[in-house]
């Protein structure tokens, strides 16, 4: 796999797009043929910022600094990735762990704020061909990562107090979670504390995401346990 480093643009970014190249031909698997084809149609240089090979090796393509060419009437605030293949069963799982080494490198450049999508979200499109949402583990608004959640054994939690608790010893929690953590969460949040995480906890969690400006999953991992226990101790202090 190619070694993946990313550098943050100062343009402002929240979206992320994924395409693939409509072509599983080798001699296109490359991004001069891409630009070549942009060029083509009259673009000024390729559409995307990125380009994966099928050997998973990263090419940059569009200069990061300049609005991509790829979503037509979404092109504002993003950056465009493109995965070589046309066929769903040709993309290669090298081309995947790059695809998951970049975009996990920009999601945490851009401190989670940023939500991942297909071309098809915008376009009538089947681009890209493949289960990103899978791959990436996408929930519903496109955040990176909703499947990956690990909850802990309750036995493996210390005692929860506000004053004492370090935010890596605290669990990643979504819908459907019950216990001691979830209860803590519930007291970080100013709700009923019943130890369930149901829809009226879920709400919360979206609410107090969307205003510190993340997208408003449910899901409650360690930079939001941090910003709540944050926030909590300054409005006892």
């Amino acid at each position: 796999m190619s070694p993946v480093k990313f550098k943050k643009s100062n343009r402002k970014i929240d979206r992320v797009f994924l395409h693939c190249s409509a072509s599983d031909v080798p001699a296109h698997d490359n991004v001069e043929t891409m630009r070549k084809w942009h060029k083509d149609r009259g673009f000024d240089d390729i559409g995307y910022h990125f380009f994966i090979s099928k050997n998973g090796v990263l090419h940059r393509g569009r200069d990061i600094e300049k609005t991509p060419a790829a979503q037509k009437g979404h092109n504002l605030r993003t950056i465009a990735i493109c995965m070589h293949g046309l066929r769903k069963e040709k993309f290669t799982q090298l081309q995947y762990e790059t695809l998951k080494t970049l975009c996990t490198d920009i999601n945490a450049v851009y401190s989670n704020k940023v939500s991942f999508h297909g071309h098809t979200e915008v376009s009538n499109k089947t681009c890209p061909v493949f289960d990103y949402k899978e791959v990436l583990k996408l929930d519903k608004y496109g955040s990176l990562g909703l499947n990956n959640v690990i909850i802990v054994d309750e036995h493996d939690l210390p005692p929860l107090n506000i004053e004492t608790v370090d935010v890596n010893d605290l669990p990643d929690l979504k819908i459907g979670t019950r216990g001691r953590a979830v209860e803590f969460l519930q007291m970080l949040l100013f709700i009923k504390e019943d130890g369930i995480f149901g829809p009226n906890t879920g709400r919360a969690v979206k609410a107090f995401k969307k205003k510190h400006d993340f997208y408003p999953s449910d899901i409650v991992q360690k930079h939001i346990w941090k910003l709540l226990i944050d926030m909590k101790s300054m409005h006892d202090g």
